[in-house]
């Protein structure tokens, strides 16, 4: 089950990633903030309460540090011990969609149809890669290698060679609409994964360009993918409001080792590096820590250990430095939790805008491919404003021109890992 929920974002939140220590958790929204959390003790560090003028596209890890890209145009860097912007990149023309940082080689996906190569300590691209004839909506760099795969709006998959940053695969004809996520289920170059709007999987052999396996299983876009640690041939994917791992080492038949479903409709999922939980975040602005489904007895006992120290740490402090706790279930008895502790109901999210096809943000409200504009200003959580949709293509992204902004930071130091 659930053993602890989130409400610290005021919007849907759209990523999430753990530190590779496993402690660390760092979620990003539509109400433009990013949120730290330490894991074990089941409560926010900080928050980026402006980490960009736009909604937060995606969030990664870079050492002790954060990524951020956003529909500003923008991708920034963060020093996670005081919470100031040390690097702006910008060079993209559209929203950035999201960022891979494996390998600590910095890659972002961009609505105006290119990869951007980065180096930390310039504010320019060292290559933008071009070859999609639509947005970029993911990208996954296979490890210890110079190969790059991305997905796309025009329902194709390429391969990039980093060192000269152009594509020499093009894998077409799976999917029948766009191209949503994509990972390296296995630490091998010729098998590859990706998630659609046409609700399937696909799993493809990168040496023929063609489909291996298709699986049918979500009932709604395959939102994000993304490999199990130290399980190779494994990875986990989300649609619908429910999460699913498969396994893969037999390409020509990838076996479902379990599920789960949440009581909303998922936008993102993350797997701890130790492979013991997992976090989901859903269009209602709450984020789902849970045990990973197949976990051992051994394994499980040993967390639930530390979360019960947790709460009962927590049990002991004021309740206004608790925000958005639910109590765990655990397979062991718990206190009885103070009424302080329960969470406040959710704020009500205002109107979703009218559909706007130009927009590359996906429509929450229905399973339907249609897609929104994100609201244009988002004050605070009690003051959100709705504007219609600018008039403009989704190649060029944003109307107005923005900015990342260092304003509205409310930081406590990170330890090291």
């Amino acid at each position: 089950g659930i053993n602890a929920e989130y409400g610290e974002h005021s919007w849907q939140v759209s990523t999430a990633q753990f530190s590779s220590c496993s402690t660390y958790l760092a979620t990003g929204g539509w109400d433009k903030s990013v949120v730290v959390y330490n894991v074990l003790e089941l409560k926010a560090l900080f928050r980026l309460s402006l980490a960009h003028s736009l909604p937060i596209t995606c969030v990664r890890w870079l050492d002790r540090n954060l990524v951020t890209c956003s529909a500003d145009r923008c991708a920034a860097i963060w020093d996670t011990s005081n919470g100031q912007k040390t690097t702006l990149f910008s060079g993209h023309t559209g929203w950035v969609m999201s960022c891979d940082t494996t390998d600590n080689c910095i890659t972002t996906t961009s609505w105006d149809g290119t990869l951007g190569l980065w180096d930390t300590a310039r504010s320019s691209p060292t290559s933008l890669m071009k070859g999609h004839v639509a947005g970029v909506w993911d990208c996954a760099t296979l490890q210890s290698s110079e190969v790059i795969a991305s997905a796309s709006e025009d329902c194709t998959l390429r391969l990039w060679d980093r060192r000269t940053g152009t594509s020499f695969s093009t894998l077409a004809g799976g999917h029948d609409d766009s191209v949503l996520s994509v990972c390296w289920p296995a630490a091998r170059e010729f098998t590859l994964a990706s998630g659609s709007t046409d609700c399937s999987i696909l799993l493809w052999d990168t040496r023929t360009c063609k489909p291996i396996t298709r699986v049918d299983s979500h009932t709604d876009s395959v939102k994000e993918l993304t490999p199990l640690p130290q399980q190779p041939g494994n990875f986990v994917s989300i649609g619908d409001n429910s999460l699913k791992i498969w396994d893969t080492s037999d390409s020509t038949n990838i076996k479902l080792l379990g599920s789960r479903a949440f009581p909303t409709d998922l936008e993102c999922v993350a797997v701890s590096p130790d492979r013991v939980t997992h976090i989901t975040g859903g269009v209602n602005a709450h984020s789902y820590l849970s045990l990973l489904v197949g976990v051992d007895d051994e394994a499980h006992a040993a967390l639930s250990a530390r979360y019960k120290e947790s709460i009962d740490k927590i049990a002991e402090e004021e309740s206004n430095k608790i925000v958005g706790f639910t109590r765990p279930s655990h397979p062991t008895k718990q206190p009885d939790f103070p009424a302080q502790y329960i969470p406040r109901s959710a704020e009500p999210l205002a109107a979703p805008p009218a559909r706007d096809t130009t927009s590359p943000v996906r429509d929450t409200t229905s399973p339907a491919r249609d897609m929104t504009s994100p609201p244009r200003d988002m004050t605070s959580s009690s003051d959100m404003e709705l504007r219609s949709p600018a008039s403009v293509s989704p190649v060029e992204g944003c109307k107005r021109e923005s900015s990342c902004s260092d304003s509205g930071v409310d930081v406590t130091s990170v330890s090291t890992c």
